[in-house]
């Protein structure tokens, strides 16, 4: 039986001339629909879209103000699963570009109703390494891993046992099917920016008992570079040497809150947040961010105050099979 395949994505800002040059690849194959979430854009810009691509099988969504991207992929993902009956959707950033044989590819695959597909994107490395190494949460870091950073991994090893190459993936690339919209699984608002995506496919793993495969059968290119896969200095830089406020707050303050969702001993999680912030602190003051060093201490507050309120108002899930 033929599938029917739709894809999606999420823009924000000014970003058109990415924007365009991703869907018109896209336009170019047999999608069934492509929906584009405009998540605070200008309605100069939203017009200009929606002028460019009437008469196809682009469908624009409308935010006047921009929600994050947690909030942007809940309403996008909520419309699709309410609206659409394509067997899959292809989620792509909006500066993701496909391959020009993407949808024939995925019409070839043969895709259980427990897997979810992450292609490859080159600029990201961490998926690919985590199925060469045969360790799916390297994307994440270990369950007690601060940042990806983990001092007690060495010599405690992780008992988890997991069929699927990786444990979590980006939103840009990853393939869900019905079974996965038809869930109750969303992304949490509340993250707005940053790790959302990695919170929202590591419940689609934890409690629906879905496999995430690591695919080259397509690869995907980014044609922006993420603020922290910029080179610096590896001495006196870390990953948000480069970020701005907002960048920085919601990165630390979303993986702090993730982190101890995920974490089976609070006090070695602790102590990686303890030792590892003494690292970043310290180069914020080689470097002369002082403000950074404000910055992160909020975040990493606000990351623990997210997790004790959550933890009292919401009970956890059951597991379920797909």
């Amino acid at each position: 039986m033929l599938k029917k395949i739709s894809a999606a994505t999420l823009t924000y800002g000014n970003r058109l001339n990415f924007l365009y040059q991703s869907i018109d690849r896209l336009l170019e194959q047999g999608f069934d629909m492509i929906y584009v979430f405009c998540n605070g854009i200008t309605k100069d810009n939203y017009q200009k879209l929606t002028s460019k691509y009437h008469g196809t099988p682009v469908i624009t969504l409308y935010s006047d103000t921009n929600l994050g991207s947690a909030g942007g992929y809940y309403e996008l993902i909520t419309h699709i699963a309410q609206n659409d009956d394509a067997d899959y959707v292809l989620l792509l950033d909006d500066d993701n570009l496909v391959p020009r044989n993407c949808y024939q590819t995925l019409m070839q695959l043969d895709i259980k109703e427990d897997e979810l597909y992450y292609f490859h994107r080159p600029d990201r490395m961490l998926p690919k390494l985590a199925k060469e190494k045969r360790q799916p949460e390297f994307v994440m870091g270990s369950e007690n891993s601060f940042l990806g950073r983990d001092i007690f991994s060495k010599i405690i090893k992780s008992n988890s046992k997991y069929a699927g190459d990786i444990i979590a993936a980006p939103y840009g690339g990853l393939l869900l099917n019905k079974k996965a919209l038809d869930t109750d699984i969303l992304p949490k608002k509340d993250f707005y920016l940053y790790a959302d995506d990695y919170e929202y496919t590591n419940r689609l793993v934890t409690e629906y008992n879905f496999k995430i495969i690591f695919s080259e059968d397509i690869l995907i290119e980014d044609l922006e570079k993420s603020f922290h896969l910029r080179k610096g200095s590896k001495l006196l830089s870390n990953r948000f040497s480069n970020a701005n406020a907002t960048q920085l707050y919601y990165s630390v303050r979303n993986n702090t809150w993730l982190g101890l969702l995920r974490s089976n001993s609070k006090g070695q999680y602790v102590s990686n947040v303890v030792i590892f912030s003494l690292i970043f602190i310290t180069q914020f003051l080689l470097t002369f961010k002082l403000n950074n060093i404000r910055t992160y201490l909020k975040a990493i507050k606000d990351g623990f105050t997210c997790y004790l309120e959550e933890k009292k108002s919401k009970p956890r899930h059951r597991h379920i099979n797909p």
